[in-house]
């Protein structure tokens, strides 16, 4: 198995504790969780190394898909997920990836409905973001 760099444990190790006092809990509730012991979880908290597994363990304690800690070490976003209404798991969409869609949509549409130039389009797509950010719809 591969060492991870340790920049990349490091940020691991950051998100995995704002996902923890996001959820309002303690080091201990997480580690209890997972069912890791306690230094076993606070080394992840300070981006030591620890098995593969042990990230298996930690994700559906902060509410994570499976291989969010690995995604996260690649340098992406976890992914959470959280019970729906029926009894199934959803993946709820995060503020900055409709912030994306929404601009490409806005684009998209643009192009292929007006004649409008490049410049005009990038404008149009500010705009429309602006004023959904501007609405609290958007962040």
């Amino acid at each position: 198995m591969p060492s991870t760099p340790k920049e990349h444990r490091q940020r691991l190790a950051e998100q995995v504790r704002l996902r923890r006092t996001q959820l309002g809990k303690t080091k201990v509730d997480v580690a209890r969780d997972a069912d890791l012991n306690i230094n076993t979880y606070n080394q992840v908290e300070a981006g030591q190394s620890v098995r593969d597994n042990t990230y298996g363990k930690i994700e559906p304690a902060l509410g994570w898909a499976a291989g969010s800690c690995q995604e996260i070490l690649r340098g992406g976003s976890p992914t959470t997920i959280e019970p729906g209404p029926d009894g199934s798991v959803i993946s709820p969409v995060q503020p900055d990836d409709l912030k994306d869609a929404v601009g490409r949509a806005v684009q998209d549409a643009a192009v292929a409905t007006t004649d409008l130039p490049a410049p005009e389009i990038r404008k149009l797509k500010q705009q429309v973001l602006e004023e959904l950010e501007r609405q609290g719809k958007l962040r």
